[in-house]
């Protein structure tokens, strides 16, 4: 895996602007800057991109949270990386919400040709991770373990005990995946156990139930014997039960002949019902109309009184007829009565109107030029008034002149003495800084003569006892003084500051009352030029004010005429001198006056009507009770017949109660049939029971055998079954020995330290000057004989061997540095992936300069090994040695990076 490009935002101390990083173009780097500034934050950014784990609070499940940035709600990272010759990308978001947090994960290949984003991520996150992981063949712990040295972490893996170290070592080989198979194989082992003890219970019990056969057989005998006697009495109750059956389909034959004679004589009974209802009407009916023909009026009466109501009706039509005539004529004439006065009326209106509109339209322009000349007058009086305070106006800004000019020669000389009290305090204040720079180089002499230094702070060569005296005392004096002039300093540099803040203050004052007198005569001669304007009007509005009472006058007068006109028009509106209007009055007079006398009486009219339609009624009637009488003869042959069909179907009904007595009593033969019935459905029963009974226990019995055939089959199964694990338990056993610590485990560190060894003292040699070597030993002899598991470090140098623990921390860390740059490159073997990227937070403060040109001098030596180095170090000689910087700085926004080459 070799770094490209990290772009970062809101991640630790770096801010809200996306920041990219771009390690492309550089193959040896050194992230440098203070601490705190975010140096280990871009190691942590690409970890938590491509595993999503990084530093975390203490007891946090995941790191996310602790890694935002403080007050932020969102979080991203991009980062761009090569591996096996193909560029990919991994974008991993964190975004707080209101509910629970919000993750998302991208992972891709970028097209090398068009630089296209090609997705391979998965369904969820989880799945998308087990990618990147498979992509990479490394999982976070084998990359913290191998190519990425964390802070603090160095000496991880030599500081342990002994048997911690193995156990370590284990780990990073990925041993641990033989402990988890053997541990399998021990849960496999104690599941075949579990498995066979329980077969083995089984089978005794099994054992117990085969015994059993014998008793079953002679139930099974006695049970066949039982089911040939219930057949022979099933039989004898099938033959009783056919006769019954038989019995009670000829009674119910009996009982739908029953049902049949009971409804035809129903319908007989319905039919002398309806029959003897028609008999009732018609006798009824005939007597009525015979009753009518008795009762009938003489049909000439009836004519002659017809006729004379019909005349009298035809007098009353004439009569309305003549009057609605009249009454046309009448509402003809009253139109033309009212159409000759509206005519006048309108022209009396428009003259009238014609009048008054003039009288109105003279009031209207007397009332305008009134209001006219009460305007001008209120704008005379208020040019007066305005006139008034422009001069008051103009009377104070005069006198605030006045008093403003006179301090114009002041601010000058005030203006004068602030420029020399400030060139007083700049003096003190420099005064005061080379006072103090003097104090602290006084200081700085006093220790260097101190009395356990004998050497000169000037020249460097010994004093004697009463040199160091004088000069001690000398420098005591000049500090005395130097304070006392400080201290007297501090107390007037504050004093003539304020004073110097005050006066500054007045000036400005006077500077803006200075200005003010400059708007203040500009003002007097704005004031004035209003006055003059104001003047002009103020005559213009006189003059236009007499020329409007003389046009009231004239108003006045004209209005006066027009009323007496007005007057005499009124007086003679409502005479009308027209004949043919006099002619058209007398008519109207006399088609009223005979209106009056032919008044025509509507109710007469309809009393005649009534009467007339009464009487045509009685006729109708007439004509009626006629047809009826003629229809007399046809009811009386109606009424014959109906008696006759009644006495038939009386017969009918006689001959059917005879029959239905003669189908004897059925309810008699019901009841016996229903006893019989009874007892047959009772021996069902019985015989229902029993059946059950050996069925059940005839299943009971074949389920009894079935289950011992079962049994016998599952004690064989079993039996193959214990076989077989005992199989199983002896092949687990051998695995398990195998993979223990004692077994493919102790193996494969012992291959795997030569290998460690080699490498280190390899590296290690290039950092003492091939003055130190490493020796790891796994097995130590005891005392009482036999060896124990041990895995201790060695270092052989000019001193001799000695353990690691003897070792100062520079020389330490070279050894821890080597050790794990050997076992990264033995696990990277191992991984059957190269090792392409190293990466070193930190850890060079315990070495000496010597020591850090080994260090700088090992890694170009094993540049060579590596496509990208990336160092970690705020340590000016160990930085200024890369030829390219990555320099993280702190502000208010956040860190940001700055790329320095240094050639």
């Amino acid at each position: 895996m070799i770094p490209q490009k990290l772009q970062i935002k809101n991640f630790l101390s770096y801010g809200p602007t996306l920041q990219t990083i771009d390690f492309t173009s550089y193959s040896l780097i050194c992230l440098s800057g203070k601490n705190g500034h975010g140096k280990s934050a871009l190691l942590d950014a690409m970890t938590w991109a491509l595993w999503g784990q990084a530093r975390k609070v203490s007891g946090a499940a995941k790191a996310d949270q602790g890694l935002l940035r403080l007050g932020q709600t969102k979080m991203l990272v991009v980062f761009d990386f090569i591996f096996n010759n193909k560029k990919y990308r991994v974008r991993r978001e964190y975004m707080e919400t209101y509910g629970k947090p919000i993750n998302s994960l991208e992972f891709g290949i970028i097209d090398s040709q068009s630089e296209t984003f090609i997705p391979l991520t998965d369904k969820t996150i989880k799945t998308t991770q087990q990618k990147i992981e498979q992509t990479l063949r490394l999982d976070f712990e084998s990359f913290s373990n191998s190519a990425f040295l964390r802070q603090g972490s160095s000496n991880e893996f030599s500081k342990k005990t002994p048997k911690d170290r193995k156990q370590i070592l284990a780990t990073i080989l990925g041993l641990n995946q033989y402990e988890v198979i053997r541990t399998l194989a021990l849960e496999k082992i104690k599941d075949a156990y579990t498995k066979k003890t329980v077969l083995i219970t089984l089978q005794e019990q099994r054992t117990q139930e085969l015994t059993a056969q014998e008793t079953i057989a002679i139930e099974f005998a006695k049970l066949t014997h039982e089911l040939s006697i219930f057949e022979q009495t099933e039989k004898e109750w099938i033959t009783a039960n056919t006769l019954h059956t038989n019995n009670r389909i000829a009674y119910n034959e009996k009982q739908q002949l029953y049902n049949n004679f009971t409804f035809q004589a129903q319908q007989i009974n319905e039919q002398i019902t309806l029959q003897t209802k028609q008999l009732k009407e018609l006798i009824t009916e005939w007597r009525i109309i015979n009753k009518k023909k008795q009762d009938l009026p003489n049909i000439n009466d009836l004519e002659l009184t017809k006729n004379k109501i019909i005349t009298a009706i035809t007098h009353h039509q004439q009569l309305f007829q003549k009057n609605l005539e009249q009454r046309e004529t009448l509402l003809n004439l009253t139109k033309q009565i009212n159409h000759i006065e509206q005519h006048h009326k309108n022209e009396y209106l428009k003259k009238n109107n014609i009048l008054h509109l003039a009288l109105e339209r003279l009031i209207a322009e007397k009332n305008n030029y009134q209001t006219s000349l009460f305007t001008h007058e209120k704008h005379i009086h208020q040019c007066q008034v305005d006139d008034s305070d422009i001069a008051k106006q103009i009377i104070q800004h005069e006198e605030e002149l006045s008093f403003i000019q006179q301090k114009t020669t002041t601010v000058e000389q005030q203006e004068a003495h602030l420029e020399k009290r400030k060139a007083t305090y700049q003096h003190f204040v420099s005064l005061g800084n080379w006072i103090n720079s003097e104090l602290n180089s006084l200081s700085n002499k006093k220790k260097l003569v101190h009395d356990d230094d004998p050497s000169c702070p000037l020249c460097e060569q010994n004093l004697s006892a009463s040199r160091r005296r004088f000069l001690k005392l000398n420098f005591e004096k000049q500090e005395s003084f130097l304070t006392h002039r400080l201290r007297r300093l501090k107390k007037i540099i504050p004093t003539l500051k304020e004073i110097l803040i005050n006066q500054h203050a007045q000036i400005t004052k006077d500077k803006e009352q200075l200005q003010q007198a400059l708007s203040l005569t500009l003002k007097i001669a704005d004031l004035n030029a209003t006055r003059t304007k104001i003047a002009h009007n103020s005559a213009e509005l006189i003059t236009q004010c007499a020329q409007i009472s003389n046009q009231i006058i004239l108003q006045t007068n004209a209005i006066t005429i027009h009323q007496q006109n007005i007057t005499y028009q009124e007086a003679y509106s409502n005479q009308i001198e027209d004949k043919e209007y006099q002619a058209i009055i007398q008519k109207k007079h006399l088609i009223e006056q005979h209106l009056q006398e032919n008044i025509y009486n509507e109710d007469k009219y309809k009393k005649d009507q009534e009467k007339l339609q009464l009487i045509e009624l009685q006729l109708v009637d007439y004509e009626t009770v006629n047809q009826d009488i003629a229809q007399q003869g046809q009811r009386k042959n109606e009424i014959n017949k109906l008696c006759a069909l009644l006495k038939n179907n009386k017969l009918a009904l006689h001959t059917i109660e005879n029959n239905r007595i003669n189908l004897g009593n059925l309810d008699a033969q019901l009841h016996t049939l229903q006893n019989r019935e009874k007892e047959l459905e009772s021996q069902h029963i019985l015989l229902k029971s029993n059946k059950e009974r050996l069925t059940h226990t005839q299943g009971s019995i074949e389920n009894q055998q079935k289950h011992m055939t079962k049994i016998n089959n599952e004690f064989q199964k079993e039996q193959a079954n214990i076989t077989r694990l005992n199989t199983i338990i002896e092949d687990y056993q051998t695995i398990a020995t195998a993979t223990g610590k004692d077994g493919i485990q102790a193996l494969l560190i012992e291959e795997a330290i030569p290998e460690i060894e080699q490498e280190a003292n390899y590296l290690l040699s290039r950092l003492t000057n091939n003055q130190a070597q490493i020796f790891i030993e796994s097995l130590r002899d005891l005392k009482k004989g036999g060896t124990k598991e041990t895995l201790d470090i060695k270092i052989s140098d000019q001193a001799g061997i000695r353990p690691y623990e003897l070792f100062s921390g520079g020389e330490a860390f070279r050894i821890d540095f080597a050790l794990r740059i050997a076992i990264s490159k033995l696990l990277a073997r191992r991984a059957g992936t190269a090792l392409q990227t190293l990466i070193i937070d930190e850890g060079f403060g315990s070495q000496d300069e010597e020591g850090l040109g080994h260090i700088m001098d090992a890694l170009h030596k094993i540049q060579d090994d590596f496509s990208k180095i990336i160092i970690v170090s705020h340590l000016p000689n160990m930085k200024d040695q890369f030829p390219v910087q990555f320099f993280i700085e702190k502000g208010v926004q956040g860190s940001t990076v700055s790329i320095i080459e240094q050639g």
